[in-house]
């Protein structure tokens, strides 16, 4: 189970950076500078709470799994302050979806044509 844990935590991580490398070459290629600043701070602040709270996910996983097996504290806090920035993008994503209009779109009969289901107008029957 606790290899698991560590799996995940792996996977995380290089999720992070993918997505954080085409953030970047997104912003070179549409010069979307706020996206990228945003990204930055959130990386930044991540990091920096690693570093004030002493959080070392890696090693502290690693001893459970391989015992003596350690990597650099000072790597272990940057990759534990990557993964804790990606949890704030997880968030704003999830907080997006839950408050986001519902956009989908319905076929009606009447028209043959799709219409958004937001937009639909109700029909007396009279």
């Amino acid at each position: 189970m606790k290899s698991i844990a560590l799996i995940i935590m792996v996977a995380v991580l290089l999720e992070g950076l993918v997505e954080y490398s085409k953030t970047v070459m997104r912003m070179v290629e549409e010069g979307d500078y706020k996206t990228a600043i945003t990204q930055a701070v959130t990386i930044i602040v991540g990091i920096g709470f690693a570093f004030v709270f002493h959080l070392h996910l890696f090693n502290s996983a690693l001893a459970e799994v391989y015992e003596g097996l350690h990597i650099n504290g000072v790597i272990d806090s940057v990759l534990t302050g990557i993964i804790i920035s990606r949890g704030s993008n997880y968030a704003s994503d999830f907080i997006g979806k839950l408050t986001k209009k519902n956009d989908t779109l319905v076929f009606t009969e009447d028209t043959d044509e799709f219409e958004e289901e937001g937009d639909m107008e109700v029909e007396d029957d009279e």
